[in-house]
């Protein structure tokens, strides 16, 4: 179909991790420099992956550093790819 004024603008989903480590950043009141210096990682890279590469691509020892020092628990599901009827549950 195409695209008439009508239509709402398109947003990509939202990436609910994301959101999570930016609200606590927010609410804890912390700086990149104070994450990076609890979790030795770069603070320019924090800053970096943040706004680039959505979360389920990060690398998993650096997601979990993050979520670690922030308090966020994160649970990961793992979903049977062969199960092919409905969301792969």
């Amino acid at each position: 179909m195409p695209y008439t004024k009508l239509s709402g603008p398109k947003y990509p989903p939202i990436d609910k991790l994301r959101a999570c480590i930016l609200d606590r950043k927010m609410s804890l009141k912390l700086t990149w420099a104070d994450i990076g210096k609890n979790t030795h990682i770069s603070p320019d890279y924090l800053r970096k992956i943040i706004t680039t590469v959505p979360t389920d691509q990060w690398n998993p020892a650096i997601r979990n550093a993050v979520c670690k020092e922030l308090g966020i628990r994160v649970k990961t599901d793992v979903v049977d790819l062969f199960n092919l009827d409905g969301d792969g549950r």
